[in-house]
């Protein structure tokens, strides 16, 4: 063995028994969908995945509406939440959750827009229901009419066949009235 390759071995080993941080990537899509249907197992929970970029200005509208206090319990009281990183450009690539994207393709939501939200199965991570309204290409994204609200809470009930009339009033008021 070569001198260099002593030496390199010995430093990288090293940083590593110092404690110097691997640089790893996000989950892949797969782990994430898997750790989620296993969290609502107990509950019957199915999962609501929301896809989303760091670019996307509707998808941190749609996070704020979903971490309101009301909301967030509802959901998850109903859901198992699961969050997908697509899309991202440059240097961003790397926040991508691998995967995602051909999650996203295979529920009719790949040039749909984001944020795209989906509630998947919790034993097959089938999709139940989509933000589109009406098939692909018509994704709500963050609703903002009348129409788009009701089916987006439309969307989530069928995901969550206990959740009542109530509750599902409780998560279409943490939206800014439609326009």
């Amino acid at each position: 063995m070569s001198s260099r390759r002593i030496v390199a071995t010995v430093v990288l080993g090293g940083m590593l028994l110092a404690g110097f941080p691997v640089v790893a990537g996000p989950p892949a899509a797969e782990s994430v969908l898997a750790s989620a249907a296993k969290a609502g197992k107990p509950g019957k929970k199915n999962v609501l995945v929301v896809f989303h970029a760091s670019w996307c200005g509707w998808c941190r509208k749609l996070e704020a509406v979903f971490s309101s206090p009301a909301a967030k319990e509802i959901l998850e009281r109903h859901y198992e939440m699961a969050g997908l990183t697509v899309l991202e450009r440059g240097e961003k690539e790397a926040l991508e959750n691998a995967g995602a994207e051909e999650l996203l393709t295979s529920i009719a939501g790949k040039d749909a827009g984001l944020p795209f939200t989906a509630v998947l199965d919790r034993k097959s991570l089938l999709a139940i229901a989509t933000s589109n309204l009406a098939g692909p290409g018509t994704n709500v994204g963050f609703p903002s009419k009348a129409d788009e609200l009701d089916a987006f809470v439309a969307m989530l009930r069928k995901g969550a066949p206990r959740m009542t009339a109530a509750e599902a009033e409780t998560i279409r008021a943490a939206f800014p009235p439609p326009r």
